[in-house]
């Protein structure tokens, strides 16, 4: 972290154990014996999870994307955010706030933050485990083996929350066999990243590896603000006092633990059980501002938005945030400090092979999460009152949440002559609190600190928010599912999938205050209740006219859960599918090519919104409702292509193209309202998207090693990130082009490269050296976008990073 006081001791040592280890391992070339490298003359066979039992990739009737060991490494996938178009139709960004959240989209779904009590519609697991938490979810796991996305909606045996499909992250499973892996990474921002792994020798029927990560590096962006000391002691009752702004932006420490241990009880009697554990201190990205509202918005009509914020930005004497669409090397975050968020899991699995055909298994799992952020939510930190020199805040946020979370599952897997049948029982609970900190306002909107609402009179005191205590929800679902596949002839399956699920939510919501005019909460809240049962179901027919060939047909449905905030109970968004694909390995398993094509009906698309815009004078209160905002319909081609043109050698190319359109006569009619002329617009949903790459394995060059170089290319297109593109309110409200550029991320290449001399030969070792970059042409662009009418405030593309690799495994 870049506020932290380095120790040059440290400093040298951490460079003299780099340069260490490359002289260790440089030394024995000269003795090392040839060995051969294996080749690739066919596609290695893909074992996926995606109908809940071990799979052929090429056997499951699912669009699915597996990442694998390989490309975690060259593309550097810590987390979920590095997703982004490795797989087609996927994007994931960071959410605004500070929160650790990332945003989804993929075939027209796109998940937004973590209002309490609401769902998002693609779903995350970790070894089979939902994960029900937005907030601190782009935590970074310690020791990750694959990576599955399914697409379209898994209503039937992923159940809710997946109408866009489920991203589920496996993690290592001990060998039994006693090894050692270390993993030190040096590069760019002063990043230091090491992984140790162990394998401990199998003890009776105990397998057991541990795995440490210690990872750092400072922000790409500084912070015009820093030095900024914000006073939250009299606000939060001493919970946090004096809070500094850092010197730069996205500094990451991450400290991670995993554990996996398998117990073989009997040989039909397994018993696994895993533990992660995530510490994570940061900076919040740096928050741009890409536009600004001017006296002349007004001539674009309606309701023209305050041009006081552009009047403070011209007063203001501080270093400010530019207006830019491009990453700059500085902004003014001043009132953003130092975070943490910290997430670990319990996961206690036991697999009971019955007889040959027949399986039990049961997942037990538990996992915590805690999260507490300030940031500058309008990326216009250092203005102050004009003639006066008083800080003044239009937007930003205090995020604070914790969340547990409980489930079981017990599974069934019957593999039969003539059909095989998946089916299980699922209780999930979890507890939230979110929306800050007790004492504070949850959003400081339009704030001069004086010390208003406090004892203290300072300039820099956090305004109290008397009364306010955390929104909370206790959510249960319990599920039933079963899915047979009926053999009705050697090449033709039959797909039936039925699931009913029971949910409940109860909870209170608290009226949030506002801060200009000055209005404390006061404790004032509303009750949440909802209750409701629904059914999902899925019909398909597979035919498998070679052992290279897969064709499907599949009708299937889904829904994000309902739920009550602002007073407003919001109904289930469901989801509508049908898809057709094909998948093929040709050339005697060289080239292996898989298509999906779908459409699907959405219905009334869950969105946040003001509970001042709904129309319902009971949530004109609270800061946050959720309304259908439309139906609407997507439709599109998934292509993945693999192929191995000569020995050696491994190409891929894959490409989506994906069309949505919002149904015009279901648009919610505050949003039509306050869209004006060019009314509500499709967002975040990127018509195109693909990745490519290229990685050759040489022959042996020395010691027994071998050059491996990989590039990979991601591309996303054009696309709106937001749904409003006119400044003022009201139906004669005009679309202003700065508006629109400034809410578009343009298309874009990303590229990611690496060169690494692999398994070099020791002593019974295994020594790798990688040179590797991030964003190897430094795109800058934006891409996450939050129109506060007033203003866009945006976050930009990770700046190019770039280091060395150091791995060694004995």
């Amino acid at each position: 972290m870049n506020n932290r006081v380095y120790d040059a001791s440290n400093l040298d040592l951490r460079t003299s154990l780099l340069a260490g280890v490359s002289v260790l391992t440089l030394m024995p070339l000269a003795q090392a014996q040839p060995q051969a490298v294996d080749q690739r003359p066919v596609l290695e066979e893909i074992i996926v999870t995606a109908q809940k039992r071990e799979q052929s990739l090429q056997d499951v009737p699912v669009a699915v994307t597996a990442i694998d060991s390989e490309a975690i490494v060259v593309n550097r996938v810590e987390n979920v955010s590095d997703l982004s178009a490795l797989v087609p139709s996927l994007t994931v960004r960071q959410g605004a706030g500070g929160s650790q959240i990332p945003q989804y989209s993929m075939r027209g779904i796109y998940t937004f933050g973590s209002a309490v009590g609401t769902d998002k519609g693609i779903s995350l697991y970790i070894d089979g485990v939902y994960v029900q938490n937005a907030a601190g979810s782009l935590v970074d796991l310690a020791d990750i083996e694959r990576i599955e996305v399914l697409r379209g909606p898994q209503g039937t045996l992923f159940g809710r929350n997946s109408t866009g499909g489920a991203v589920s992250i496996i993690t290592r499973n001990p060998t039994g066999e006693f090894g050692i892996r270390q993993e030190l990474t040096g590069g760019n921002y002063n990043q230091f990243r090491s992984k140790t792994r162990i394998d401990f020798s199998q003890m009776g029927p105990l397998s057991l590896s541990l795995s440490y990560l210690y990872s750092e590096r400072d922000g790409d962006t500084r912070n015009l603000g820093a030095g900024t000391v914000w006073d939250h002691g009299p606000a939060s009752g001493n919970a946090y006092g004096l809070l500094r702004s850092p010197d730069r932006l996205g500094d990451k420490k991450v400290k991670g633990v995993f554990v996996a241990a398998n117990l073989d009880l009997h040989p039909d009697f397994d018993l696994s059980y895993k533990f992660d554990h995530s510490d994570t201190d940061h900076t919040p990205t740096a928050v741009g501002t890409a536009y600004l509202a001017t006296p002349a918005t007004a001539g674009y009509g309606g309701v023209p938005p305050s041009s006081v914020p552009y009047t403070f930005y011209n007063a203001s004497p501080n270093p400010l945030t530019p207006i830019t669409n491009k990453r700059p090397k500085a902004v003014n975050n001043w009132y953003t400090t130092e975070s943490f968020a910290k997430t670990y899991g319990h996961n206690l699995t036991a697999h009971w092979q019955l007889s040959d055909d027949l399986a039990l298994k049961n997942i037990l799992a538990y996992r915590k999460t805690n999260l507490y952020a300030n940031n500058q939510l309008d990326g216009l930190g250092g203005l102050v009152v004009p003639g006066a020199g008083i800080p003044f805040v239009f937007v930003a946020s205090n995020a604070g949440a914790t969340e547990k979370q409980w489930s079981n599952e017990l599974q069934l897997n019957l593999t039969a002559n003539h059909f095989n049948l998946t089916s299980g029982i699922i209780y999930f609970q979890n507890d939230q609190e979110t929306a800050g900190i007790p004492g504070e306002f949850n959003t400081l909107a339009g704030a001069a600190i004086t010390g208003q609402g406090t004892a203290t009179p300072g300039p820099f005191v956090v305004p109290a928010n008397t009364g306010y205590f955390l929104p909370n929800v206790k959510a249960k679902s319990q599920a039933l599912y079963v899915q047979p596949e009926i053999h009705l002839h050697d090449k033709v399956d039959l797909v039936l999938g039925y699931r009913i699920t029971k949910d409940k939510k109860n909870g209170t919501e608290v009226v949030p205050g506002s801060v200009q005019p000055y209005e404390p909460s006061l404790g004032r809240s509303s009750p949440i209740r909802y209750k409701d049962d629904r059914s999902t179901y899925l019909v398909g027919l597979n035919y498998k006219p070679t052992q290279d060939m897969l064709a499907y047909i599949k009708y299937a449905t889904g829904y994000i859960s309902g739920g009550q905030l602002a007073t407003i109970t919001f109904a289930p968004e469901t989801a509508k599918s049908i898809e057709g694909g094909l998948k093929t390995e040709l050339f005697d398993r060289r080239l292996r090519s898989n298509v999906a094509v779908y459409r699907v009906k959405y219905g009334a698309i869950q969105q946040a919104t003001l509970g001042s815009l709904t129309g319902i004078p009971s949530a004109t209160d609270f800061g946050q409702a959720i309304v259908p905002s439309a139906d609407a319909t997507a439709y599109g081609i998934e292509w993945e292509n693999t192929l191995v043109p000569v020995d050696r050698m491994l190409l891929g190319a894959n490409v989506s193209y994906m069309r949505f359109k919002f149904d015009q006569n279901t648009i919610f009619s505050g949003f039509k309202y306050n869209g004006g002329v060019p009314g509500h617009n499709e967002f975040n949903r990127p018509k195109w998207s693909g990745n490519l790459f290229a990685q050759y394995d040489s022959p042996e060059v020395i010691g027994g090693g071998y050059l491996s170089a990989r590039i990979d290319g991601r591309f996303i297109s054009s696309h709106l990130m937001a749904f409003d593109t006119s400044p003022g309110n009201g139906p004669d409200a005009m679309e202003d082009p700065l508006l629109r550029r400034a809410d578009t991320a343009p298309s874009r290449w990303l590229v990611n490269s690496r060169l690494a001399l692999r398994d070099l030969d020791f002593k019974g070792s295994k020594i790798e050296l990688g040179l590797w970059s991030k964003n190897l042409f430094d795109d800058k662009s934006v891409i996450q976008a939050t129109n506060l009418g007033f203003a866009t405030a945006v976050i930009y593309q990770d700046a190019r990073t770039y280091g060395l690799d150091i791995n060694v495994e004995f």
